[in-house]
């Protein structure tokens, strides 16, 4: 039978207890590495979202006024999944209105992504109605939540616009691509 000496012992608990530190050290430098990818996807969400309001805006000229929404009119917008995806319509206006923005329809019009049963179970909130003041707002007039992992799909959603105070009634078909963004991706958006 061996005998193993104390000095041995010692040396082996030593180097067992340097592995564990180094081990929870890296894991420590892990732990920080992942949540400053974290942060900067929330970041980069935050100001993906801030362009996009401002390019709805961009649509309207100094002296347009009336509703703009996105996806409207041949302008290209792609949402990706695995979250709450707002779709959003810019009011500009010179006179205090109440206007009313209630959503007709959303279905999908993709042969081979979600079929519109699906798009239906995504949609949290839906309409819109509200007084606006002289000037520019924007107003999240659908909410979704999109699950990961879904094929491509192109939803087309038909908003109608009321004025109160007018009477006035117009149509607002919107067409918003969604796409699967991959794992990591949707975890950063």
């Amino acid at each position: 039978m061996k005998k193993f000496s104390k000095k041995a012992s010692i040396e082996m608990s030593m180097g067992t207890i340097v592995v564990i530190v180094l081990s929870v050290t890296i894991l420590i430098f892990g732990m920080i590495f992942i949540k400053n990818i974290m942060c900067s996807g929330i970041i980069m969400t935050n100001q993906i979202d801030e362009k996009v309001s401002n390019e709805i805006k961009s649509l309207f000229g100094s002296g347009d006024y009336g509703v703009r929404c996105m996806g409207e009119g041949g302008q290209e917008v792609t949402i990706g999944d695995g979250g709450k995806r707002h779709i959003v319509c810019i009011i500009s206006t010179d006179t205090q209105y109440t206007y009313n923005l209630n959503i007709k329809s959303v279905e999908s019009i993709s042969n081979t992504g979600a079929s519109t049963s699906q798009v239906q179970k995504w949609i949290i909130s839906e309409d819109w109605t509200g007084l606006v003041s002289v000037g520019q707002t924007a107003q999240t007039v659908l909410l979704l939540d999109i699950p990961r992992g879904i094929s491509a799909t192109t939803l087309k959603i038909i908003v109608e616009e009321t004025v109160k105070e007018t009477g006035s009634m117009r149509t607002h078909t919107l067409f918003i691509d969604v796409k699967h963004l991959g794992q990591i991706a949707a975890t950063i958006c």
